[in-house]
């Protein structure tokens, strides 16, 4: 098994770090209401930031500069242009269809315009950052102190309340920057990652 240097990862889990589009948010767009796909809110808080449009591509218009976001059961029309940041994707045309997208937008002349668009992207953890179940289950009976590891369960918080592996602690990945002073703060600490996995 790994060790320093090294972040593990449970089987295939990913932690999706998610970081606010670069500029200054207007007190306007603080206003805007954020819609979420009950899928997405599975794993992440997109209804608690501003202005905030999460669920799958069902359409995109070139012609336009418009991508048509179903949520849930309805559908919202958010118009791109040359300043919209696009992460995650060579361009919009080639978004797959059904693609999961967070999309951070403002309002102008009645119309939805993306400031940034980014398309759910899966983590590709090379193998030797991965640890089996058995191997967490070998530490987690040792405890944090003696394995020298910490545990992180990077899932919003009410599902970490739900339950948890035991020595747990959370972090969700959008409090990241925020917790991780105070949780890591041993380097030579194994970190181990996991969440509910991509929806």
């Amino acid at each position: 098994m790994a060790r320093k240097g090294f972040a593990l990862f449970v089987l295939s889990v990913s932690l999706l770090l998610v970081t606010a589009s670069s500029g200054v948010i207007r007190a306007a767009d603080d206003a805007l209401p954020s819609k979420s796909d009950a899928s997405c809110l599975k794993c992440h808080e997109y209804n608690k930031m501003p202005a905030t449009l999460a669920g799958k591509l069902s359409d995109v218009s070139v012609k336009a500069n418009a991508i048509q976001l179903q949520i849930d059961k309805e559908m919202e029309v958010v118009h791109f242009n040359d300043a919209t940041v696009l992460k995650n994707a060579p361009s919009v045309k080639e978004i797959p269809k059904q693609e999961s997208i967070k999309v951070t937008y403002f309002k102008k002349d009645g119309k939805s315009i993306a400031k940034e668009i980014e398309v759910k992207k899966g983590i590709a953890v090379p193998k030797e950052q991965l640890a089996t179940v058995e191997e967490v289950a070998e530490l987690v009976a040792k405890g944090p102190e003696k394995g020298k590891y910490v545990l992180i369960d990077s899932r919003p918080t009410n599902l970490y309340d739900e339950g948890h592996i035991p020595t747990a602690v959370s972090m969700p990945f959008f409090a990241f920057d925020k917790m991780a002073g105070e949780l890591l703060k041993d380097r030579d600490a194994l970190q181990i990652y996991y969440c509910a996995g991509f929806s």
